[in-house]
């Protein structure tokens, strides 16, 4: 049973993290920010100098593995960005993860990105968390020095109405993808399907014959050297009609759980439109 709230027994929790950082960024910001949040994360719960988790003894209670990175290379970790806005001195960075049971986890993660003891830096800049907010209201949840001032609330994954006759499709960060044809249902359907069996109910989704029909509006190649690979995807923009009731509940999952692979610097992430006019 799916509600509103979760999809096929996930449930997403997110906060809007709010940092006072200097650094401009460079390249894709995303993996840079995912990479300063996981050295905050594993100099909070490891002693160790480098990660060791395969033969930690403590691998089971850790939140470095179960939250941020996995020991086996095929699990997805329940924890992912999703998006980022720089503003002068300031950048807020959306963050969203599966599961209640990792919230204290987060709470641990978030002093540590808070502590002001802490040498941490963003493009060359000191860098340090200020708050953390509720995505849909902007309501302060967490502060330094106090902790939880409000516990994060399940976001909404799917609509519960029918599905619209036409809509656009709008990616605001790359679609990595090796699926060919339609340019997201197979991307989306794949990272759906792994992360309901491997942090859901592990039920089949459905794979509708036609989801829908899609219209290639644009499309812009990405292509970004990183530390040890080159960040290579596409921008869509896409309008799509004829959408399967299954699919159209698939696609508003996908809006928070995002598409394709690299999403836990962030790539996959789309918006739903009104479809362009005429």
């Amino acid at each position: 049973m799916t509600t509103n709230n979760e999809f096929s027994g996930l449930e997403v929790f997110g906060l809007c993290l709010h940092f006072a950082a200097l650094g401009r960024g460079r390249g894709f910001s995303g993996a840079a920010w995912r990479g300063l949040m996981g050295q905050a994360l594993f100099r909070s719960v490891c002693s160790f100098p480098v990660p060791a988790c395969a033969t930690c003894p403590a691998l089971g209670a850790c939140a470095y593995p179960t939250l941020f990175k996995p020991v086996h290379d095929a699990a997805l970790p329940p924890f992912w960005l999703h998006g980022w806005q720089h503003r002068r001195e300031t950048w807020t960075v959306g963050i969203r993860w599966l599961g209640a049971r990792n919230v204290f986890a987060v709470g641990e993660w978030l002093t540590a990105l808070g502590d002001r003891g802490a040498c941490m830096s963003f493009s060359g800049s000191p860098v340090r968390l200020e708050h953390a907010s509720m995505p849909a209201t902007n309501q302060a949840a967490w502060r330094p020095g106090v902790g939880w001032l409000t516990m994060p609330a399940v976001v909404t994954l799917t609509d519960g109405l029918p599905p619209r006759q036409t809509c656009r499709v709008r990616f605001v960060s790359p679609l990595v993808s090796k699926h060919v044809g339609d340019p997201l249902f197979g991307a989306l359907h794949t990272r759906l399907q792994r992360l309901v069996q491997q942090h859901g109910d592990g039920s089949d989704l459905p794979r509708p014959a036609l989801p829908w029909r899609c219209r290639v509006l644009a499309r812009k190649t990405i292509r970004v050297p990183l530390a040890r690979r080159v960040l290579a995807g596409t921008q869509w923009d896409l309008e799509l009609s004829g959408i399967d009731a299954d699919a159209w509940r698939m696609l508003c999952a996908g809006s928070e759980l995002h598409a394709g692979g690299q999403t836990g610097i962030g790539c996959g992430q789309y918006e739903i439109l009104p479809a362009v006019e005429a």
